[in-house]
């Protein structure tokens, strides 16, 4: 078979990957988008301009430095420091990869005080949990709201402030996300309200109630759509308007994921 390849030497300028890009969002202070490879491709040294995760979804590449030659496998997350000269060889079965790029002004606007890993480093498959979800929900929807906490929890490991056992904000915070479904809350502007930094909130409410900020807001709005099919007739889009979702297929989808079934099915059981 053929082997592609590409030009040694490459600095990649922010936001460009090899590979065809599949799909893709990004905002001020990350991008994230899905890379596909074909079989035996081969990339020359290169290096980004900007660090990233890159997470394996499948097939399998060989990881080559200066130093090192690492056989990665699906499921695996590397972290590659912005500069890091590193080339790659899919083998016979190509591959896709979750990229998150961390964009330095996005970075500065966060007020990140943490470094970031200055090697790159290979996490074994099941590592980060949200990182997963975080693919799981992306591939689903690519414009969805969860992406930026996903992500700011990745920057929370390397954060080293203890967490207080009282945290004065968390009731005004779960008070925001049980009563405001007119709004689309993020962790940002959540930060902003109850004075605390947004990678400090992420991880606080994170290890505090057990889940992130995104899915706490998400349960609620389909907690919401729950108490509606219970006590009204309104439609199921008029329903989803009123727990806070853009359109009927977002909790569909939602509504799928906590209970099992769509919401009209979920109604007709009830009439039955």
């Amino acid at each position: 078979m053929t082997i592609a390849s590409y030009c040694m030497g490459i600095i990649l300028s922010p936001g460009h990957y090899f590979g065809k890009e599949q799909q893709f969002n990004e905002n001020a202070s990350f991008k994230l988008n899905i890379t596909a490879y074909q079989p035996q491709v081969e990339i020359h040294e290169h290096y980004h301009e900007n660090a990233y995760l890159s997470l394996l979804i499948n097939g399998s590449y060989e990881e080559v430095n200066k130093k090192t030659s690492s056989g990665i496998t699906p499921g695996e997350v590397l972290f590659r420091p912005a500069g890091y000269n590193h080339a790659n060889h899919f083998h016979d079965t190509g591959g896709r990869c979750l990229n998150i790029e961390f964009k330095q002004n996005g970075l500065q606007e966060l007020e990140w005080r943490g470094p970031l890993p200055d090697k790159m480093t290979v996490y074994k498959a099941g590592t980060f949990d949200y990182l997963y979800r975080l693919l799981y929900f992306f591939s689903q929807d690519p414009g969805i709201s969860l992406s930026e906490e996903y992500i700011l929890s990745w920057l929370s490991e390397y954060t080293t402030d203890n967490i207080p056992v009282r945290l004065p904000w968390l009731p005004r915070v779960k008070a925001i996300l049980e009563n405001e479904f007119d709004t689309h809350h993020t962790i940002k502007s959540i930060a902003a309200r109850v004075f605390v930094h947004p990678i400090y909130l992420a991880r606080a409410f994170k290890e505090r109630e057990g889940i992130t900020i995104g899915e706490y807001q998400l349960k609620m709005r389909v907690r919401k759509a729950m108490a509606l099919i219970f006590t009204t007739t309104l439609p199921v889009t008029d329903i989803a308007f009123a727990a806070g979702f853009s359109d009927a297929s977002h909790l569909v989808r939602s509504f799928r994921f906590f209970y099992l079934a769509t919401p009209r099915r979920f109604r007709s059981l009830l009439k039955s």
